[in-house]
């Protein structure tokens, strides 16, 4: 009797095995499996939204940053003097319309000195960049300094791009005029004609019908200075 027991309800479990899922079982799976479908779709859309958030907050930070590192690399430059047998010694600077170079404290990379060299150059889209590349001075000389610009050689060094797709780009420089005993704006500012640094340089540039200008001040007082030349004139 229990052998036909037993026998009875192992027929019974492999029929409820081989019946399968009833049709309420399988729309019960499709719509929790549709739901978790929805919502794994609104977390991507709402993280993609997250994320080009943060890009473009990142880009408009980054931007800012660069912009307040390069005014930390103005206001750092330093009265590096370099001596030619023509000019006899002077603070370092050579200012431009479409250039400036000079020698700041405040390094992109490293903590040594450098020469920087800003320029405006072709970006290959028909329109200009302004470049900003530096090395370290050590103790270059005004003639080691000039070849290193002339040959290129700023470019293995350190670089970042100030600003991009500009229309027209020039400097200005508002310095101390020893001949007329005032201060006033130049298109070029030399230091080995001037004999001290500018008080200040004024980038103007042009992007499509706007126009923007950058203000630069430069924390050294060289007119202070003006008798290191006198005081070394006679050493070699």
């Amino acid at each position: 009797m229990s052998s036909d027991t037993s026998r009875s309800l192992r027929r019974k479990m492999r029929r409820a095995e081989s019946r399968g899922y009833t049709l309420i079982e399988v729309v019960v799976a499709i719509a929790i499996f549709a739901v978790m479908l929805m919502l794994a779709g609104m977390a991507l859309n709402q993280g993609l939204r997250q994320y080009h958030g943060l890009m473009e907050k990142g880009l408009d930070f980054w931007s800012y940053a660069r912009m307040i590192w390069i005014d930390k690399s103005f206001n750092s430059v330093t009265d590096y003097y370099v001596r030619t047998r023509a000019d006899g010694w002077f603070p370092y600077f050579r200012g431009g319309t479409d250039s400036v170079s000079y020698v700041s404290l405040a390094p992109l990379a490293g903590k040594l000195p450098v020469v920087v060299w800003i320029k405006k150059e072709a970006d290959g889209n028909g329109s200009s960049a302004l470049t900003y590349y530096e090395l370290p001075v050590y103790t270059m000389t005004y003639e080691e300094i000039d070849r290193s610009c002339l040959f290129g050689d700023y470019r293995k060094g350190q670089a970042i791009r100030m600003l991009e797709q500009l229309d027209g780009v020039s400097f200005r420089y508002y310095g101390y005029d020893a001949a007329k005993g005032r201060y006033e704006w130049f298109d070029r500012f030399e230091g080995n004609r001037m004999k001290r640094l500018p008080a200040l340089i004024q980038v103007s540039y042009r992007q499509g019908d706007s126009k923007g200008s950058l203000v630069f001040n430069l924390n050294v007082n060289s007119l202070l200075k003006t008798a290191y030349n006198a005081t070394y004139s006679n050493k070699p």
